[in-house]
């Protein structure tokens, strides 16, 4: 079973079955933009029957949420399990993506979104110091 497309209102979902990986990625990319040519700015991809994604899916994810926002459109991700949002907060992707609860979207409704994480302060743990030389 492929990537399947469907309409709930004005949004496109994309279901990724099992995997998203080098074998099916591209399917899913010429779906999105299929639909983004043909004027849909709103898209979800639901991942409720999704347990695994590659690097190679998630740089196509990467890829989607950049074309479709130079077309003023938005992006988001729902029904990720525990390992994928896992999997978003290691990479830091979380912060790129708008990452929905369970099912969040699929019914026409806004999906609730997780706030980003806030960006580091400065001298905080975690950033960048900067180089003052040797002690005097």
């Amino acid at each position: 079973m492929g990537v399947s497309i469907t309409k709930h209102g004005d949004r496109v979902v994309a279901g990724i079955p099992d995997q998203l990986t080098v074998g099916n990625r591209h399917e899913l990319k010429n779906r999105v933009l299929d639909e983004l040519e043909r004027g849909e700015r709103k898209f979800l991809i639901d991942f409720s029957q999704t347990g695994y994604i590659d690097s190679s899916g998630l740089g196509i994810l990467v890829s989607l949420s950049k074309k479709i926002r130079a077309r003023g459109g938005d992006l988001r991700l729902a029904s990720l399990n525990d390992d994928l949002k896992t999997l978003f907060e290691l990479t830091k992707l979380d912060a790129l993506f708008q990452i929905g609860d369970e099912d969040d979207g699929l019914a026409g409704r806004p999906a609730p979104l997780r706030p980003r994480p806030p960006a580091p302060l400065e001298g905080a743990a975690g950033a960048e110091w900067p180089d003052l030389g040797p002690p005097a």
